[in-house]
Parts: structure tokens; sequence; C-alpha cells
């Protein structure tokens, strides 16, 4: 009988005998480097040089199926180690999650770098924009685009925000990082980072009452948005009429009844470069006459001479009408209180119907005059009707109105 035979030796595994000796061993969590060796359905082997055969299980590559896709044999790769030695005698590791911890390490060193990145829209929801940097997806809110991607959508309409964030879609756009947290999966990115320092010097140098040139960048339902186009901000006393023509008037609103145009301006104000400021023309500031569709006076690309009238943080309005003579300053020259008026119905809402006196001057008949009525029950949009002024308040520009009754018919108020 061999000695061999007559002695029982211990059952050691390798990761026995190498804790034994004086070799240092990775230990758990820490990042190897390896070549990749062999790469099948069932998983992918790292010559891992004298710490022997690395494996990584296809599990990795379920939700990035492209990182398997893109390794090859011979390349270098860097995988943390998440067990010393499995049931098949590899150290087992992961690809992900080393590629987790160098792109969180990235993501710090932009962040405090103040880097400017280049990513790609990858995907879109109610509250902004999903992101991808170095793997890890990130998400620019609403309140962090630039104001000229922000979209007009008026009231939050939630699915005409979504809608309107559509053009986004794989679009590559520029962010800056604002905020992380490795141990919270959390990454929040921001386009207006880029340009707040310079925003915020630019609407520093504005004050409320200012006259400036802007372009139209977008017109929607309640307005229109003006890019201001000089830094060079003059004060209203400096201000010289253009003495330009205006604008074609429009086919779809009767010549009587459209407002003005607003004042095109000189060929070197359309030179001027575009600011960083994008201000709001509401459509109520687009002329003392009553709008109805902005679409139909302005269009991206216009340049117009504006007034500030309220500036609040980052958002700034502006008014066409304000550079226009205010029909209610000398109001009382035209129409007291207890005064009779034929008018026509301009619009009519819940609250009542609006009529017009005179091409800027309109007045309120409230839903109350209609005997608990709808008024469009009994009005239409041209109707002519008997009023009388109730009140008229200057400062406010709101004239309330009460139906008159005709003399041989006191429940008729529409003039046949």
């Amino acid at each position: 009988m061999e000695i061999r035979d007559q002695v029982q030796l211990p059952d050691f595994s390798m990761k026995d005998l190498l804790t034994k000796s004086e070799f240092d061993l990775p230990k758990v969590g820490q990042v190897l480097t390896g070549e990749i060796i062999g790469i099948s359905k069932n998983s992918v082997l790292i010559d891992l040089g004298a710490l022997g055969t690395g494996i990584v299980y296809p599990g990795e590559f379920y939700d990035n199926p492209n990182l398997q896709k893109d390794l090859k044999a011979g390349q270098e790769v860097s995988a943390i180690l998440l067990d010393l030695e499995n049931d098949e005698g590899y150290r087992e590791l992961s690809l992900k999650q080393a590629q987790m911890t160098t792109a969180w390490q990235d993501i710090k060193d932009k962040k405090e770098g103040g880097e400017i990145i280049d990513t790609k829209v990858v995907n879109i929801n109610k509250g902004g924009l999903i992101v991808e940097i170095d793997g890890i997806q990130g998400f620019l809110p609403l309140s962090q685009l630039l104001t000229e991607h922000y979209p007009k959508v008026e009231g939050g309409d939630t699915a005409k925000i979504v809608q309107a964030l559509q053009k986004f879609r794989n679009q590559d756009i520029k962010v800056k990082i604002i905020d992380f947290s490795e141990g919270e999966n959390k990454l929040i990115v921001s386009e207006r980072a880029i340009t707040d320092t310079q925003l915020k010097e630019e609407i520093a140098k504005l004050k409320i009452g200012d006259i400036v040139d802007a372009e139209v960048t977008d017109v929607t339902d309640f307005g229109a948005f003006a890019a201001i186009l000089t830094t060079n901000y003059p004060r209203p006393s400096a201000v010289a009429d253009s003495g330009l023509g205006q604008l074609p008037t429009t086919n779809s609103i009767p010549e009587e009844t459209a407002p003005a145009q607003p004042e095109l301006l000189q060929p070197e104000a359309a030179e001027k470069p575009r600011g960083t400021v994008e201000g709001l023309i509401h459509i109520s500031e687009i002329d003392w006459k009553l709008i109805e569709n902005p679409h139909d006076f302005l269009q991206a690309g216009q340049i117009v001479k504006a007034k500030i009238v309220n500036i609040e943080g980052n958002k700034v309005s502006l008014s066409l009408k304000a550079l226009k003579p205010d029909p209610w300053e000398k109001i009382e020259e035209k129409y007291t209180v207890g005064q009779t008026i034929n008018g026509d119905v301009a619009k009519i809402t819940n609250y009542g119907a609006l009529v017009r006196l005179d091409e800027e001057i309109y007045g309120l008949v409230p839903v109350s005059e209609f005997g608990g009525k709808k008024p469009s029950d009994s009005l239409k949009v041209g109707d002519k009707l008997n009023v009388a002024i109730v009140s008229i308040d200057q400062k406010e520009h709101k004239m309330l109105l009460t139906l008159q009754k005709n003399e041989n018919d006191e429940k008729k108020t529409i003039i046949s």
C-alpha cells in the first residue's frame, strides 16, 4: 500500500489553498482587468492572468443586450469581482457593475468640473425628458429646459405637454449635471444651467418700461414668444419712431375690426444678435382691440418693437399695445355712466357677453342679465344690442353694461 493511500488528505479548494498562501487575493467588490478569451450564449470568459479565469453570466445583459453584442475576443475589459470562486471554479464577475462604478465616478467628475455634456433624448414623460450619460439614465425636468425648448402650452395640459415634447425624441442636446446620487440611482441634468449665468446677467440689465427690439420665435393660441435682440437695452426716451409701414391686414378678419399690425423695424434692428432672454407677448398685450387668433397678426421670424411690462424671476412679459395710445385715457370724452348705446356682440363666454362699442372699447354684459340662461342661448357673435353703461373703470380698462329694453318690447334686446 502506498503512503498516499494510508494518509487522508484534507479536501482543499483552490480558494482555500490561495487563502492559506501568501498570495495577495483580490476582494469581493474590487475592480479587476482582464482579456476576453471566449464569448457564448451562456457566458463570457475573461483571462485574469495570475488570478485565473473569470466568468460573466448572461443575466448581466438582460437589461442591456447591446453590451454583450459589443464585446469581442481579445478585448480588454474591467469587471467587479462578485465571488472569489464559484461552484464551477471561476471567479464570478460583473461587467455591468464595473461599468456603473466607472460611470458614476465620471458623472461626479463632470459635475464638479461643470462640464457641458452632449447626450441624446431616449424617452419622454409628462415631467420632462429622459437622457443617457455613460449608460446611466438621467432626468431633464421641464423647469430645466431652455426657454425656447419649453412647451408653449397654456394651463399646463399634460397631454399637450407630452405631445409638444415628442419632437425631442432621439435628438442630441447639451446639458449640465446639477444633481446625482449613486445610492439612489438619481441623475438630474439641465439645459438652463448652461445659460443661467448669462440669462441672469441679461435680465438684470432690463427694467419694466424698457422698449426693446425682439424677434418672434413662436406663436401660440395664447400669445407669442419673442427673443430680445440686443443687450444694449435703451430707455423709452431714447427710442425713436421707425416710421415704417405696417404688415398687410389678414383676410380672416374684417378690415374695419382688424388691429393694426405690429411695427416692423429698420433693417439694422434685424441684424442685432438674438440674446438669451425670451419674453411672452400675451394675447391681451398684442393690441387694444380684441384678438381671437395671434397667428393672424404675428409670425415666427417677425421683428417687432415691444415694451417690457413685467419681470418676475426669469420670466419677462412684453407688450405691443403699450406702445400705442391708450383709448381708455380719454374714455370720459366718449362715454358716460347711464349712456345708452348700440353695440355688436364680439365674444360670448360663460360669464357674459363682450360687446364692441367702437374699434377699441368693449364692455361686458354679465351673465346675470340673461335671466338665469346662458348668453349663448339668446345671442350669437355679430348680434346688435341696445345697452346702457352701468360703470366705467378707466384704470382697469373695464366697462359694465346692462341690456337696454326697447319701449315696444321689454324683453327684446337684440336689434334686428
